[in-house]
């Protein structure tokens, strides 16, 4: 199956679900025979797509002024022309590391994952490694949730079946320790790209919070600039509550990028409008199934062609 495809069919539930009602609800109306009801249907499917309430009453007021003299696929385009305008926030990149970016000459790209637990963190990273990989650039992993035996077995598995190395300590050892030492080994053996785990659930948040900090600050010790990229790992099927983890590790951390997992489960991916758009937080990378393929950079054009065809 093609990359095109992949996607289309990994949003096949998010699309489904989102917007068939919306382009029903558009389907045949003109300024002339628009009524209030058709308004209050159109909000209440933009809110149950968790669109969000500031960014619905937005769309819904920008379609209001745009249609008054305009058919219905005049509409769904000025949808569709609206919602990519939410999603796209510009960002640099470099060619051999798109979408994210390496600053630093001589050294690896760091890329510090973060994410509550259960958000497919460790599926991500295996994602991203193997995307790299792919691109034929050499990766190296840390498995820096120490306080999760799972997770470093899990990391340890994926590193195994893509045949790259691991940095790992036993359970309870010091996560800021791994990342650095995971560092230095990408330095050494002159590794393209370090991928770092962090853990995802401590005894409260400003626990979190610290533990992520000193994290970042023992990166930087390495140069001053890692790590290049923070990258937030939101599940789609957390809706508007996703926003709330953003601000969280916002706090912690000046995070680069958001990757949404599980699109292929959820039909409530209206959120992601709302972490660009409110937060100003681009999306570099979209998850949407099991295998290592099914991750694919973000392209706003792309996911709304996808959700409204």
């Amino acid at each position: 199956m093609g990359i095109i495809n992949r996607i289309k069919e990994g949003l096949k539930k998010t699309r489904d679900i989102l917007f068939t009602d919306i382009r029903d609800l558009i389907k045949g109306k003109t300024a002339d025979n628009i009524s209030a009801e058709f308004w209050d249907n159109l909000e209440e499917k933009l809110l149950i797509a968790d669109v969000g309430v500031n960014i619905t009453k937005h769309i819904i007021t920008l379609l209001q002024n745009a249609i008054k003299k305009k058919e219905s696929v005049v509409m769904l385009q000025e949808i569709e022309k609206e919602l990519v305008n939410l999603l796209e926030i510009p960002f640099f990149y470099d060619e051999k590391y798109f979408p994210l970016r390496n600053i630093i000459t001589g050294y690896p790209l760091v890329v510090m994952v973060v994410g509550v637990n259960g958000t497919g963190k460790t599926s991500f990273i295996a994602k991203l490694a193997s995307y790299y990989k792919n691109k034929g650039l050499s990766v190296i992993l840390g498995a820096g949730d120490t306080y999760r035996a799972a997770a470093i077995e899990q990391l340890v598995h994926w590193a195994e079946k893509l045949s790259i190395p691991i940095v790992r300590q036993s359970m309870g050892s010091d996560s800021a320790a791994v990342a650095y030492d995971t560092i230095s080994s990408a330095i050494s053996k002159n590794i393209d790209v370090a991928i770092i785990d962090t853990a995802g659930r401590m005894h409260n948040k400003n626990n979190l919070i610290q533990e992520l900090q000193k994290v970042e600050k023992v990166i930087k010790k390495h140069h001053i600039e890692m790590p290049q990229e923070k990258i937030l790992i939101l599940d789609a099927t957390y809706g508007q509550n996703s926003i709330q983890q953003t601000k969280v590790f916002t706090e912690a951390i000046n995070i680069t990028s958001v990757a949404v997992t599980k699109m292929d489960t959820s039909f409530k991916a209206g959120f992601v409008f709302s972490i660009t758009s409110t937060l100003g937080v681009p999306i570099k990378f979209i998850t949407f199934g099991e295998s290592l393929e099914d991750i694919q950079p973000f392209n706003a054009k792309e996911f709304v062609k996808n959700l409204l065809e």
